[in-house]
């Protein structure tokens, strides 16, 4: 059951245009690259169902050295080796988004570091979760916007997704950033 609604929601992310796929190769990438992914978690499934997309999670790249690493929120804020990102995901595959086409950026991530992930979904808490993560790096490190935050009830919320909102305590009125509208 469990691999059919996988097989769903990467099916409606290709229908809603999020089929754009990269492998785990590390060429090309740079810091401030954007990854997204289908994650395994357990929530993943709800909110690819609310957001209509096959994108579940998301992080950037930020480098150690020469060696690139994924800045997620996940249990709590970390830095995990990209190709260790890219295997968890569905499929072993991401898709890569680069804001600043003919800029260098420097990520300063380190303030991050080990806080703790937001399971309520709210801003400026001082918890977070990855895409909230990542839009608030972009605000404040580079004053950009990279989208519009929506209310929750903007998204598609059929009862599983309401009661998953419900035992969370997610008001639908508050703002979100789902990894999607980063794309």
């Amino acid at each position: 059951m469990k691999k059919v609604l996988i097989l769903l929601v990467i099916g409606i992310g290709a229908f809603y245009g999020c089929s754009r796929v990269q492998t785990a190769n590390t060429a090309g990438l740079k810091e401030g690259d954007i990854v997204f992914q289908t994650s395994k978690s357990k929530q993943a499934p709800l909110v690819a169902l609310a957001t209509r997309s096959a994108y579940t999670h998301c992080g950037i790249i930020v480098f150690k050295g020469d060696q690139p690493y994924v800045l997620e929120a996940s249990t709590v804020v970390k830095c995990t080796p990209y190709r260790e990102w890219v295997d968890r995901g569905v499929g072993k595959v991401c898709h890569k988004r680069r804001v600043f086409k003919n800029k260098d950026i420097k990520i300063r991530y380190k303030q991050y570091l080990g806080k703790s992930y937001d399971l309520q979904f709210k801003f400026n808490n001082g918890k977070y979760y990855c895409s909230e993560l990542v839009y608030e790096i972009y605000k404040e490190q580079f004053d950009t916007e990279l989208c519009t935050p929506k209310k929750v009830k903007q998204y598609y919320l059929p009862d599983k997704v309401k009661r998953a909102m419900k035992r969370r305590n997610i008001q639908e009125d508050q703002l979100v950033v789902a990894p999607c509208d980063l794309l």
